[in-house]
């Protein structure tokens, strides 16, 4: 179709093909030299909680290691075979982010949120942002009741739990918890756009399609828009703004540059090298725990500043540029290279 009809015109092609994970399948699909699609979604990264070989509704207990290998593998497989990625880690398939791979607590969840932007921000490949990802919304409250959730993936699930084990509390209880980490209806809260009425989605009478999630007095696309960024703080839009700001002035290398993982063995931190063609270079540190962590930066990397971080907001982080850092939870650094 692509050759046929779609070569004829001025436009991108992105394929979903989420069971293919054979490396040279992928490549046929995506490879410059083939002219079959622009790219594919790699489903690798949002499946990383699913028991392996089983269905989406199930529960794995992944490790923040498998994310950088996860990411470092894609990464270098498309730069060093001509094929090009697609950076996501949400969709309306899958659960929030923000509640998927960090803390989502009202105490983290604006770090979490900011992390996972200057993760993503700083990756080659054709980003997309899915709505609400920019607001930092999370996956609903755990005390909402299974007649809350609407979508039939659920419902069935629910169905079928309840079926293979009637009145069983804990296994009915670890459904629920199944339920409220990967069910669909997480993403497909209504978008919440303000502090009013249905969170602003839909006016005042009307009865959107699901329950609006508890939070939205507090996360919402107006307050965010509103707030007055400052050194000390910029809200999760406003930080989404920076860093597509960012990737834009700096698309050589976020976008086309080449990529480097640092410190592969390293439990906790996730760090990587961007850079261009021209010499133009990033490291990005990033923090994919609850936990300070103390992180020496490699000798062959010379960070001339840090230009961004989560935990300020115009200002500069104060982090030293040689020698071990101090990396605080779920904190994210971007810093410019000499």
């Amino acid at each position: 179709m692509n050759r046929e009809v779609l070569s004829k015109y001025d436009c991108m092609t992105v394929g979903e093909m989420p069971f293919i994970r054979d490396n040279t399948e992928i490549l046929k699909a995506v490879g410059a030299q083939e002219e079959e699609l622009n790219m594919i979604f790699i489903f690798e990264l949002v499946d990383i909680d699913n028991v392996p070989g089983s269905y989406r509704m199930t529960l794995h207990e992944w490790h923040p290691k498998e994310i950088k290998e996860c990411v470092n593998r894609w990464q270098r497989l498309m730069i060093d075979n001509d094929g090009w990625n697609s950076i996501f880690i949400e969709n309306h398939d899958n659960a929030r982010s923000v509640s998927r791979y960090t803390d989502g607590s009202d105490a983290f969840r604006d770090l979490g949120a900011k992390l996972l932007s200057m993760m993503q921000t700083t990756l080659g490949g054709t980003l997309y942002v899915y709505q609400g990802e920019e607001l930092g919304m999370r996956n609903v409250p755990t005390s909402w009741e299974p007649s809350e959730y609407k979508d039939i993936e659920t419902i069935n699930y629910w169905k079928k739990m309840n079926a293979m084990y009637p009145g069983d509390e804990k296994q009915l209880a670890h459904a629920r918890k199944v339920m409220n980490e990967k069910a669909r209806d997480n993403a497909r809260t209504p978008v919440q756009w303000s502090a009013g009425t249905n969170a602003g989605f839909c006016k005042d009478g009307t009865t959107p399609w699901m329950r609006v999630n508890d939070d939205y007095k507090e996360v919402n696309a107006e307050v965010q828009r509103a707030e007055a960024a400052s050194e000390q703080n910029m809200s999760v839009f406003q930080f989404w703004q920076r860093g597509l700001k960012s990737r834009k002035e700096h698309a050589d290398v976020f976008v086309y540059g080449d990529f480097k993982l640092l410190d592969e063995n390293n439990d906790k931190i996730f760090a990587y090298v961007r850079e261009s063609e021209k010499g133009e270079k990033f490291i990005t540190v990033l923090n994919f725990s609850k936990n300070e962590v103390q992180w020496t930066l490699p000798k062959d990397v010379k960070v001339d500043s840090w230009v961004a971080c989560n935990y300020v907001g115009t200002g500069k982080p104060e982090t030293a540029t040689e020698g071990t850092i101090v990396v605080r939870a779920w904190e994210g650094l971007l810093g410019k290279c000499a």
